[in-house]
């Protein structure tokens, strides 16, 4: 990949989870670069395409967390302490998460941006749902909800904690961290 691309895609996800997709526009990019608009539009014709190019990068960085974490020999703790804590560092860097950046939009998304972002979400449910029942079935996690649902709470949680750290900035984040995990002990 190109240095000019991924700069391009680099800032285009900040802008994303800073100012939201429709927030922003190439002329953004390029002026943040100092390059032009057609710099742009050689790499990504649209901003379609950088907005799926994005959703992509983010679920193969996911996936790539995944191997690594199994690879790594994590429980299901340290599992699920990995991924609270990439929603920890978007609180830090004051970001929202590409899910809850591109959610409040996504009528107004090309149907394939709306696709991956429909798989990213899945993928990360199911392996969050996942690693809740075999936590569970190991008497790691304790409750009582399907684990289906519990993954969607703490998901949504997670998305929508970070929105609401922008409008009330005096949330604890590492509370609402805490309030998770307190959540699935005996």
């Amino acid at each position: 990949m190109s240095i000019t691309r991924e700069k391009i895609m680099e800032l285009g996800e900040t802008l994303i989870r800073t100012k939201g997709y429709n927030a922003f526009s190439y002329q953004d990019i390029s002026s943040e670069l100092g390059i032009k608009n057609a710099a742009i539009h050689y790499y990504f014709p649209s901003k379609e395409n950088l907005g799926t190019s994005i959703v992509r990068t983010n679920i193969q960085r996911f996936e790539e967390m995944l191997e690594n974490m199994h690879s790594r020999g994590f429980d299901e703790w340290q599992q699920l302490e990995t991924f609270i804590k990439i929603y920890i560092k978007s609180h830090r860097e004051q970001k929202l998460c590409i899910v809850g950046s591109l959610g409040p939009d996504f009528n107004t998304l090309n149907e394939t941006t709306k696709t991956e972002l429909v798989r990213m979400t899945e993928i990360i449910l199911k392996w969050l749902a996942d690693i809740l029942t075999k936590g569970r079935d190991k008497k790691l996690f304790f409750f009582k909800e399907d684990p289906q649902n519990k993954a969607v709470v703490i998901f949504s949680s997670l998305v929508a904690s970070l929105q609401l750290t922008r409008i009330i900035d005096r949330l604890d984040y590492k509370n609402i961290y805490q309030s998770i995990t307190e959540n699935l002990k005996p």
